[in-house]
C-alpha cells in the first residue's frame, strides 16, 4: 500500500502521551500509604536517618554506593537511601537488610546487561532473588537524588509491587533449582530475560501501581491490573520491580510534573534526564536495572537515551513501545520477541554494511535554528569515524522536512484528544493551574463538531511528510542527525524553559480567545521552546520511519550526547546492525559504573551466550501500535555556561512572525473511509489501560497510518 493513500494524520500534539483519559474510578484509590505523591525537588524525598545495615561489602565502600560520572555541577547532596517495603526477611526491608549471601557485588551487578544476567541465572551462578535484592539496594541508594522510580507518600515503592517481585523471583529460582529449565533451551529462548530485574514506565500500567497519567488531580489512583507492556515484560521473563517517573500525560521532552517532580540525570543530578521516558533512562543509566520500558511518539525513548548515554530504538510507526537499554544485544533480543511495536515484514541488512549509503546534515528541521557546537562536533566525529571505516557518507545541505509545517500537523492530533479532554473534564477556574498549561489548552479546544473553536485549515496532511521522507530514502539508506540539539537541560525551577510564561498564561485563559485561527496559532507556538531543544526526533514519528539513538559523544562538560540514525520503514535490523558496528568498535560513551565501553570484553563473551548468538527476528502475524507525546525554546544551559562553550546556543528569533507567515493548505480533517485512529489506550472500560504511549514532541493522540507492506 502506498502511504500517500493516507489523507490525514491525527498525530498527537507534540507531546506523546496522552492516550490516557483521566481515570475516574474512585474504587481504585487505596489507602493514603499507597498514594503516589508529588516530589517538589529531587534532593528532598522522604528518607530514613539510619544507614543501611547488613549490606555486603567486598572491597570498599564504592562497591555499595553509586558511581556517578564526574561533573563540574554535580553538587547534589548524598542522602540516605529511600525505604522499600517488603515482608520477606531476606530482602530489602525498610532499608535494613539485604541477603548477605549474594555472591555478586553491586558494582558487578551494575556492569551486566540483561542477557548477561539471565545467562548467570541460567548457569546457577546467581539467583533471581539475589539480583532483585541488589536491584532494590541500588534503587534505595540512587533514587533519593534522581527521583527516577515512583514511590508513595512514605517514600516507598508500594508493598504489593515489591512482594510480587520477590514472589516472581522465588518462583523462577524454584523452577531452575528443580531442574525444570536447565536442560531445556527452548524455554530460555521463549524467555530470554528470565529472572532479570526491570522497571516499567509509569505510563505503562502496572497492577498496584500508579494510574494517574501524571495528572495531579488524579492523585491516588491505583491500577487494578497490568497493561500490555507489563504483561509482555513478564512474558519474556523479567521481574518487574516498580514504575519509573514521567511527565504529565507524557507531553514533555523532559521528565517533570506537579505530581512527581523532576527526574535527575545520573551524569549530573542537577540536570534532567529527558522525557518522557526520563525515569526509565535515569534508572538504567544509574545501574538500578539493565533495562526499563519506554514509549515514543515524538522522541520519548531517544531523547532521554541521548541525554543519559543509552541506546534508544524507535521501531517503525508513529507511536511505539520499546525499552531503553545499554547493549545492542539486549535491544536485538527484545525486538525479536516483542509483539507491541514491530512491522509485519523487515528489511534485511546487507552482509557488508559499508554498502549502505549514508546522508548527514548539520541543519535542523527549523530553518532559522542553528545547531549547537556540541551537536556539530558529535556529528562530524561520527562522520569522520564512518569515512575512516570505509562508509560512503554525504552531507545534505537542507533538511528534507519543514519543521514549522510539521509542528502544525502534530498540533492537530492533540486538539480535543480524549486524554486531554478527560483531564480537564472536572476542572474548575480555581484548580485549573494544577494542570500543565498544555494539557488545559489542548483539552479545552476542538476543531470538529458543534463545539469547534479552533481553525486548523492551514494544516498539511500527514502523507505530505511521509512522501517527502520516502523520496529521501530512494537516494540514501541511512540518515545521520543529532538526537537532540543540545545537552541535558538544568532542573532549575526558577524559570520553566519548556513553555514561555506569557504563553502559559494565555493557555490557562484560552477560552477567552474567540478567533479560531488565533487559538490554533497559540496551540502551535507553545511547542516551540521544547521543539527547539529536540528538533529532530519527532520528524521520524511524523514520517513513521524507524530511528536509533547511539551514545557516541561526551561534551566538554562531560555530558552524554547521542547521534541518531534513521532509515526507511521496516529497517530496524539495519539500524541494530549499525549500532552493533559502533558498539563492537568501542564507540559508545556510557556511565563507566554501568558499562565499560573501552574494554574488549564485558563479563561474559558474546559467543558464550547461547541465547544471543543468533537472532531470528521472528515477526508476529500483526503489528499492534501504541501511543505517546512532547514540546519546545533554546535556553538550555544555565547562566554558568560560558558564551563560547560548545554547548552554548544560538539566539532564537521570534517564532510568532515565522508561524504567521507559514504557507497554508486546505486539508480534509474528517475522512472516515481513509483515516483510522490508534486504539484508545487510556479508556478505562476494562480493568487495564490498554497501550500507553506518550512521549515527547507531541504525538499525543490519535495517529493514523497504514503499514507500507
Amino acid at each position: 500500500m502506498k502511504k500517500n493513500n493516507i489523507k490525514y494524520v491525527l498525530i498527537p500534539a507534540f507531546a506523546a502521551a496522552a492516550l490516557f483519559p483521566v481515570l475516574a474510578n474512585d474504587n481504585q484509590a487505596k489507602a493514603n500509604e499507597d498514594k503516589f505523591t508529588t516530589t517538589s525537588t529531587v534532593s528532598k524525598p522522604e528518607t530514613t536517618s539510619k544507614k543501611p545495615a547488613n549490606i555486603p561489602t567486598t572491597n570498599n565502600v564504592a562497591e555499595t554506593t553509586a558511581t556517578t560520572p564526574a561533573s563540574p555541577s554535580n553538587n547534589v547532596e548524598q542522602v540516605p537511601a529511600a525505604k522499600i517495603e517488603s515482608t520477606n526477611s531476606t530482602n530489602v526491608i525498610n532499608n535494613e537488610t539485604v541477603n548477605p549471601k549474594v555472591p555478586f557485588t553491586v558494582a558487578e551487578y551494575k556492569q551486566k546487561s540483561a542477557l548477561e544476567l539471565a545467562q548467570l541465572i541460567r548457569e546457577k551462578k546467581v539467583t533471581s532473588t539475589e539480583l532483585v535484592d541488589l536491584a532494590y539496594k541500588v534503587i534505595a541508594e540512587e533514587n533519593p537524588k534522581l527521583n527516577a522510580v515512583l514511590t508513595t507518600e512514605n517514600g516507598k515503592i508500594p508493598k504489593a509491587i515489591v512482594d510480587e517481585a520477590y514472589r516472581t523471583a522465588k518462583e523462577i529460582d524454584n523452577r531452575i533449582s528443580a531442574g525444570k529449565l536447565a536442560a531445556n533451551p527452548v524455554d530460555w529462548k521463549a524467555q530470554p530475560f528470565l529472572g532479570v530485574p526491570a522497571l516499567i514506565k509509569g505510563l505503562d500500567q502496572l497492577k498496584n501501581g500508579d494510574y494517574t497519567n501524571g495528572v495531579y488531580l488524579n492523585k491516588g489512583k491505583i491500577a487494578d491490573e497490568s497493561g500490555p507492556v507489563a504483561k509482555e515484560f513478564a512474558k519474556l521473563g523479567f521481574v518487574i520491580l516498580g514504575q519509573t517517573n514521567y511527565p504529565e500525560l507524557g507531553t514533555r521532552n523532559i521528565t517533570d510534573s506537579k505530581l512527581f517532580g523532576p527526574a535527575g540525570n545520573p551524569w549530573d543530578p542537577s540536570r534532567n534526564s529527558g522525557g518522557s521516558s526520563g525515569g526509565s533512562a535515569g534508572a538504567v543509566a544509574s545501574g538500578m536495572v539493565p533495562i526499563a520500558s519506554g514509549s515514543d511518539a515524538g522522541g520519548s525513548i531517544r531523547i532521554p537515551s541521548s541525554w543519559t548515554g543509552l541506546i534508544g530504538l524507535k521501531p517503525t510507526g508513529h507511536v511505539v513501545k520499546f525499552p531503553l537499554v545499554k547493549t545492542i544485544e539486549d535491544a536485538k533480543a527484545y525486538f525479536e520477541k516483542t509483539e507491541l511495536s514491530k512491522p509485519k515484514t523487515l528489511v534485511e541488512p546487507p552482509k557488508d554494511l559499508k554498502k549502505l549509503k549514508i546522508a548527514y546534515t548539520l541543519k535542523t528541521p527549523l530553518k532559522d535554528l542553528e545547531l549547537s557546537e556540541v551537536g556539530k562536533k558529535a556529528i562530524l566525529e561520527t562522520v569522520d569515524f564512518l569515512r575512516k571505516e570505509g562508509f560512503t557518507v554525504e552531507e545534505v545541505k537542507e533538511f528534507p522536512i519543514d519543521g514549522y509545517e510539521g509542528i502544525k500537523t502534530y498540533t492537530v492530533g492533540g486538539i480535543g484528544e480524549e486524554s486531554y479532554v478527560a483531564a480537564v473534564k472536572n476542572v474548575t477556574e480555581e484548580n485549573k493551574r494544577q494542570l500543565d498549561p498544555t494539557t488545559y489548552g489542548l483539552g479545552t479546544s476542538s476543531y470538529m463538531g458543534p463545539n469547534a473553536n479552533t481553525d486548523v485549515s492551514s494544516v498539511k496532511p500527514l502523507s505530505t511528510f511521509i512522501d517527502q521522507m520516502n523520496a529521501f530514502y530512494k537516494k540514501y539508506d541511512l540518515f545521520l542527525v543529532p538526537t537532540n540539539a543540545v545537552t541535558a537541560p538544568s532542573n532549575d525551577k526558577k524559570v520553566d524553559p519548556y513553555i514561555e510564561p506569557d504563553i502559559a498564561e494565555q493557555l490557562y485563559n484560552i477560552n477567552k480567545i474567540k478567533d479560531p485561527k488565533e487559538r490554533f496559532n497559540l496551540l502551535t507556538k507553545q511547542w516551540l521552546p521544547m521543539t527547539r531543544r529536540s528538533p529532530y526526533t519527532w520528524v521520524f514519528n511524523l514520517s513513521g520511519n524507524p530511528a536509533i539513538s547511539l551514545p557516541t559523544y561526551l561534551s566538554d562538560k562531560n555530558l552524554p550526547f547521542g547521534v541518531m540514525f534513521a532509515a526507511k520503514d521496516n529497517s530496524e535490523k539495519v539500524l541494530l546492525e549499525i549500532g552493533q558496528y559502533f558498539q563492537d568498535r568501542h564507540q559508545f560513551k556510557m556511565n563507566p559504573s554501568i558499562r565499560s565501553t573501552t574494554a574488549s570484553e564485558n563479563g561474559i563473551k558474546a559467543g558464550e551466550l547461547e541465547i544471543r548468538t543468533k537472532f531470528e527476528y521472528t515477526v508476529p502475524t500483526y503489528a499492534p501500535t501504541v501511543s505517546e507525546s512532547s514540546t519546545s525554546k533554546i535556553n538550555n544551559e544555565t547562566s554558568t555556561i560560558p558564551a563560547k562553550s560548545e554547548e552554548s546556543q544560538t539566539p532564537t528569533p521570534k517564532e510568532e512572525n515565522k508561524l504567521a507567515n507559514m504557507n497554508t493548505a486546505k486539508v480534509n480533517l474528517s475522512t472516515p473511509n481513509t483515516s483510522k485512529t490508534l486504539p484508545n489506550t487510556g479508556e478505562n472500560t476494562s480493568s487495564f489501560l490498554s497501550v500507553i504511549g506518550l512521549a515527547f514532541l507531541a504525538l499525543v493522540g490519535l495517529l493514523k497510518r497504514k503499514n507500507n507492506n
